[in-house]
């Protein structure tokens, strides 16, 4: 994957980034989510962990694992739609695969099917303690696109 503001030539072509409208999302910035890495159709965040957020025993909840997942499937979506489109959650499943404690949390979404109207990424969610990250959850999302 290239680095954070690489663009790679779908991207120049005209395709949709979402590190220009994802920082702006007053949810997202309340989740402390921070994009690592992106490129059409793939796209890697992160989410640090606040106690504000948390379950005891300092364990980062089912539906912080989900909406991190969500945010990184939907926004993975976003990436091969055109520029001037965007696309919003219909759905989305989180499972959990075990744990989710550590300092942060980092997402890896994909998409599974691009269309013009629906499209469904996923998301591999992932715990990070000390330098090793353990798979906690997954995600699978559905997405309504639209042209803004």
């Amino acid at each position: 994957m290239p680095h954070k503001g690489q663009e790679t030539p779908q991207q120049a072509e005209g395709f949709a980034k979402p590190s220009a409208f994802l920082p702006l999302l007053p949810f997202v910035q309340s989740y402390g989510v921070k994009i690592l890495d992106e490129i059409p159709g793939q796209i890697v965040i992160e989410a640090p962990f606040q106690k504000a957020l948390s379950t005891p025993p300092d364990l980062f909840p089912a539906s912080f694992v989900g909406t991190v997942g969500d945010i990184a499937a939907v926004s993975a979506c976003t990436s091969l739609l055109p520029a001037g489109w965007a696309c919003a959650t219909l759905d989305f499943t989180v499972k959990m695969t075990g744990q989710a404690r550590g300092e942060k949390l980092i997402a890896r979404g994909r998409v599974l099917q691009n269309g013009r109207t629906l499209s469904v990424g996923a998301a591999d969610i992932y715990s990070v303690a000390k330098g090793e990250e353990r798979l906690c959850g997954t995600v699978l999302a559905s997405t309504r696109n639209f042209k803004i």
